[in-house]
């Protein structure tokens, strides 16, 4: 059996990934300790074409997770 065969069994359909998806976003929509901003970033993403979305929370992520490091760093200085 060779290794594409393998990875292949274990896929899950898209829709079922969806599913999984909508679910967690759901459970930190309604988790009382999650930030409004995490909240209201899931709410805002509804909609938007997943590409582009793609794209800006990779864009998003890159720019806050550097300016978070460096506002740790100096916090600990």
């Amino acid at each position: 059996m060779s290794w594409e065969h393998c990875t292949q069994a274990v896929r899950q359909e898209p829709e079922i990934l969806l599913a999984v998806a909508e679910a967690r976003i759901t459970w930190v929509l309604n988790h009382p300790a999650m930030s409004d901003w995490l909240k209201q970033a899931l709410k805002s993403a509804d909609g938007i074409d997943p590409v582009r979305l793609q794209n800006d929370v990779f864009m998003l992520g890159q720019l806050i997770e550097a300016r978070a490091k460096a506002q740790i760093e100096l916090a600990l200085r």
